[in-house]
């Protein structure tokens, strides 16, 4: 089969490589849908491949570092004990899979699971396995597309979830620095829990108007304007309740420090490969009383189930963030696009 493989820091490159055969509580997928991901581009650009090898052990092969956390697909084969999966079910799986039998598995944090769970890799490719499918799949409804779908995997689960971790109520403010794909899907969800004024900042124009569409009253653009100034006349001085940090960099985790009001919470989902430390200011006067919490994308089949019948009944609708489609032999051109952001780029849809 053909895969999309990293065989060198920020390289990648199409391999045929054995189709894999699934192991006891595995599936195998024939992918329908893959795509790409922010996640997937700190793994290639900023972590060698002998330190995923390291943090992950048993995903290096031969050729590489397997491309993907992102897919849905056919159901092709099934491993022994598999119980709620046959040959032909359309499935999606989250992109962090968990043991089922760890303390934070029993309490249905699978993302952060600590017997053995990891990324979902591989899916970037004609097939993918699914480890602990009968915890971390779930079968998709015919009223969900392929597109919506995968959006549930990972970057619908993870804005959603930093929305819900922040305990944004009704009417509450919110500011959501930078309107990537989770970004905006922190958005769309600020709006679909009932917020009241919702800030985006971002300065790339496509994105700008993409926030407005998905919820957004007001977008900042921090190339004309000082982000932390604005939000704060927005909020008469006072500050919003909630501050997003949705890209991973120390000067946007400062800013939402700073633009979040006494008592507020600041939700964060960046990834700070980066940056092995973050500061914050103490001299402010929302230091005092603040609530922080970071959020690693909610997994599992029963988070999957939630989010599929907010699709079909929430009047749900992310796929405009799907901008661009290729093949799944035009791969490396998608990662060049991904990494310079051009033609208003957001999320592409790869297909076999």
């Amino acid at each position: 089969m053909l895969a999309c493989i990293k065989t060198d820091l920020g390289k990648v490159e199409l391999v045929e490589v054995p189709r894999p055969t699934p192991g006891p509580g595995e599936v195998l997928v024939r992918t329908t849908l893959a795509t790409i991901c922010g996640s997937d581009m700190h793994f290639l650009d900023e972590f060698p491949n002998e330190v995923m090898g390291k943090m992950y052990k048993g995903v290096l092969t031969p050729q590489g570092l397997p491309m993907g956390h992102e897919g849905v697909g056919i159901v092709e084969e099934v491993g022994p004990g598999v119980t709620r999966f046959k040959p032909g079910d359309r499935i999606a799986a989250s992109c962090l899979w968990g043991c089922g039998r760890c303390q934070e598995c029993l309490r249905g944090e699978i993302s952060i699971c600590s017997g053995g769970g990891r990324p979902l890799f591989g899916c970037q490719a004609e097939y993918y396995i699914v480890p602990n499918a009968d915890v971390n799949a779930t079968h998709v409804p015919d009223g969900v597309s392929d597109e919506m779908a995968i959006l549930a995997t990972d970057i619908m689960s993870t804005g959603f979830g930093a929305i819900e971790r922040a305990g944004l109520g009704f009417g509450d403010s919110v500011a959501i620095f930078a309107q990537g794909p989770v970004g905006l899907c922190a958005t769309a969800g600020a709006r679909a829990r009932g917020a009241g004024l919702i800030i985006a900042v971002e300065s790339v124009p496509e994105r700008k108007e993409m926030a407005k569409r998905l919820g957004a009253n007001v977008v900042i653009d921090p190339r004309e304007q000082d982000p932390v100034s604005e939000i704060r006349a927005l909020t008469d001085g006072r500050g919003v309740d909630v501050a997003v940090e949705a890209v991973g960099t120390q000067a946007t985790f400062e800013a939402a420090t700073r633009v979040v009001r006494r008592g507020g919470t600041v939700s964060s989902v960046g990834v700070y490969g980066l940056y092995p430390q973050l500061t914050m200011p103490t001299t402010v006067a929302s230091f005092l009383h603040r609530r922080i919490v970071t959020t690693l994308c909610p997994s599992g089949w029963e988070r999957l189930e939630h989010l599929f019948s907010l699709i079909r009944h929430g009047n749900i609708d992310l796929t405009p963030l799907f901008t661009h489609a290729i093949g799944l032999r035009e791969i490396q051109r998608g990662y060049e696009m991904f990494r310079s952001k051009e033609q208003g780029v957001l999320k592409i849809a790869v297909r076999p």
